[in-house]
């Protein structure tokens, strides 16, 4: 049964768009590199991909999101079950897509990803910081969106740059009760199911 008060604010990139795999397939095609997601163990991508100011003089921020943008943000996979993750979370509750994109660029082809996808939501909000909105569960794969945030529960989808963060820590720097590890959004979305017994 549905619960209307229930809302699930769930981001997007390596929660259900595979943007970071997608960057490291780009750099590498184009630097000639052989680097692996498990690679990247800091999301701010300047920090992961210095090589990219190096050769080229320009941030790699600028060269992901603005020189190679509709590739990656149009172009990149669905990780896989995400879809169906947000279908279930909408036969219990709300989903808000909650996101951050640079450029005005970045959240057309964001959209037109969701749509192309079939991704399924009830609303939309793009904010860089997240705490402004406030949500049931917030779903995130960066550990620095939780700090502040005004969700009841926590659901931080595993990736290779939080595999160190301190959930306790973290928890305790959120305004979540609770904040818990999940290798996907559809394990997320099963374990909720389960919980509700839909």
């Amino acid at each position: 049964m549905k619960q209307e008060n229930l809302t699930f604010g769930v981001d997007i990139d390596e929660v259900l768009r595979a943007l970071v795999p997608g960057m490291v397939r780009l750099y590498n095609n184009e630097f000639d590199d052989n680097m692996c997601f498990s690679d990247v163990k800091d999301f701010v991508v300047d920090n992961s991909f210095p090589k990219i100011l190096e050769e080229t003089g320009e941030s790699a921020s600028k060269w992901f999101f603005q020189d190679h943008g509709h590739e990656l943000f149009y172009g990149s996979k669905e990780i896989e079950g995400a879809r169906e993750a947000l279908n279930i979370l909408r036969e219990i509750g709300k989903v808000i897509i909650i996101s951050y994109q640079k450029t005005t660029d970045n959240k057309v082809d964001t959209l037109n990803w969701l749509a192309e996808h079939q991704m399924r939501y009830d609303g939309i909000c793009f904010v860089k910081d997240k705490s402004v909105v406030h949500t049931t569960w917030m779903v995130d794969d960066n550990d620095w969106n939780f700090i502040g945030s005004n969700a009841e529960f926590g659901a931080l989808i595993n990736a290779p740059y939080n595999e160190d963060t301190d959930i306790d820590e973290l928890c305790r720097k959120s305004n979540c009760s609770e904040i818990k590890r999940y290798g996907s959004l559809l394990e997320f979305a099963d374990k909720i199911k389960e919980t509700y017994a839909l």
